[in-house]
């Protein structure tokens, strides 16, 4: 959907306002259409008969205008691009918003959902700019990159399943899931106590599907692997699916990637990559094995514990290829 938004601005962008303004999404509930203000800057309006907001619940947005209005009893809301150096960001939150508010089966859902959905992206942009990401957050990232790069090239998954099955920044229980395999992925400094930090009951919760989990181990250096060069690396394979590369880029977002940040260039060394396979005697935490009460635990396993359980990396390979 994404690339349709960014395909019709393209096509219309040498004519600007005097293109006039073009339907997105007929299949929408909603009435989306795409096109350029007066002073070139690009549009995204919901109109919609039944008023079903406030002025209140409009956000704010540092490079971006939102207006809510009325006309001959049609109500809008227009969002417009201030900084045109965020085309494609401004394309993913447009096609985000109206993809989001597809899934219902009314126009004043899918109203209310396309506002808290716009509240979500202010407040996303707003702690990406305020709030960068941890060393600890920033070497998480890193292993799920590395991941992805190691199951697109290793185990010769196309890149846009992987990207689909990359659920890390969406807060899932698991980072990973493709062809009923599930990974959870684990990113340490080699210098660091080898353990593995879990935070909830459910992440090791196995249900009968395949379940692993792969520990990358990381040392600084002043050569190898950045989020920007696994990020560079990843988009590389998909620069054929254009839909899937604004997923990613999507994604990166979500998980408050920001590739203007500094620490983007800080490079790494993987020292080592183990794959443990969580099945039946694989010490863990999940709902059925706490007293009654207890709904929330973080706790640690400590790998020296757990190499009964370590798997070659083939076997994951053979698993994720069915």
């Amino acid at each position: 959907m994404s690339s349709d938004f960014i395909g019709k601005w393209d096509e219309i962008s040498k004519h600007g306002h005097s293109a006039g303004r073009f339907r997105v999404c007929p299949d929408h509930l909603l009435d989306l259409f795409i096109g350029f203000s007066v002073s070139g800057e690009r549009e995204f309006t919901l109109e919609f008969s039944a008023p079903n907001m406030t002025e209140d619940e409009v956000p704010e947005f540092e490079n971006m205008i939102v207006q809510a209005g009325d006309a001959n009893g049609i109500h809008n809301l227009t969002l417009r691009l201030t900084d045109r150096g965020l085309t494609d960001l401004f394309s993913i939150i447009c096609s985000d918003l109206a993809e989001a508010s597809s899934v219902v089966e009314s126009a004043e859902g899918a109203i209310r959902i396309f506002v808290v959905r716009l509240c979500r992206w202010a407040e996303l942009l707003r702690r990406r700019n305020t709030h960068e990401l941890s060393f600890k957050e920033r070497l998480g990232l890193l292993g799920e990159l590395s991941m992805l790069v190691w199951i697109i090239d290793e185990c010769h998954v196309d890149a846009p399943l992987v990207i689909r099955g990359w659920r890390g920044p969406e807060g899932d229980t698991n980072d990973i899931g493709l062809n009923n395999v599930r990974v959870e992925v684990k990113a340490q400094l080699s210098t660091q106590r080898q353990s593995l930090k879990i935070s909830s009951l459910d992440q090791l919760d196995w249900d009968g599907r395949n379940l692993f989990i792969a520990v990358s181990r990381f040392c600084p250096s002043d050569g190898g692997i950045s989020l920007e060069s696994l990020v560079s690396t990843v988009s590389s394979r998909l620069v054929t699916n254009s839909h899937e590369l604004v997923e990613f880029q999507r994604k990166l977002i979500v998980g408050r990637y920001d590739p203007d940040a500094g620490y983007v260039n800080e490079t790494f060394k993987l020292e080592g990559l183990s794959i443990y396979q969580v099945v039946e005697g694989f010490p863990r935490l999940v709902p059925g094995s706490v007293p009654l009460g207890v709904s929330r635990v973080r706790y640690e396993i400590a790998c020296e514990a757990i190499n009964d359980f370590l798997v070659n990396p083939s076997e994951l390979e053979a698993r994720i290829n069915g």
